[in-house]
């Protein structure tokens, strides 16, 4: 949904699943032994990116914890400069508004520029086919919306 909005725009569009995390992130490259694999998948994602879109579902309150782990593993300047935007979902009816804060702060912290525009998709799992179609129409506005915000020229 996110990425094809970007591709309409006419820019390039990746989609990284922190579930397919190398299997040995979280014995060696959390420990400042980067592997050939996270390395390559950072290079592709991280580094080569202009702009980087967290879309971020609620877990526990906040963000979920592999993406902490992910952020704890990259290298220390990775995102310094970069800019970033977010997109909050959650099952709730404030579309994970804090875990956006919560990723907003350690962003800052990590000296990455963080877009004002946040959409807050609540009640997302009723909103989703069976198949990952987005179906209600003001949320799929707001995907494209948000998507010609961030791409405009700086």
């Amino acid at each position: 949904m996110v990425a094809e909005e970007f591709l309409q725009l006419g820019h390039d569009a990746q989609i990284l699943d922190l579930a397919e995390l190398p299997a040995q992130f979280l014995n060696v490259d959390m420990y400042n032994q980067r592997s050939d694999s996270f390395l390559a998948l950072f290079d592709t994602f991280i580094v080569k990116a202009d702009h980087i879109v967290f879309v971020i579902p609620e877990y526990n309150g906040s963000y979920p914890g592999v993406l902490k782990l992910f952020l704890d593993a990259s290298p220390v300047r990775s995102f310094q400069n970069k800019y970033s935007s977010m997109i909050g979902l959650s099952d709730g009816h404030a579309g994970n508004m804090r875990g956006q804060d919560h990723l907003t702060g350690v962003l800052h912290y990590l000296k990455t520029h963080v877009h004002f525009d946040k959409p807050k998709l609540s009640g997302i799992t009723k909103w989703l086919s069976p198949e990952g179609v987005l179906t209600n129409e003001n949320y799929a506005e707001q995907l494209k919306r948000h998507a010609q915000i961030v791409t405009a020229p700086r």
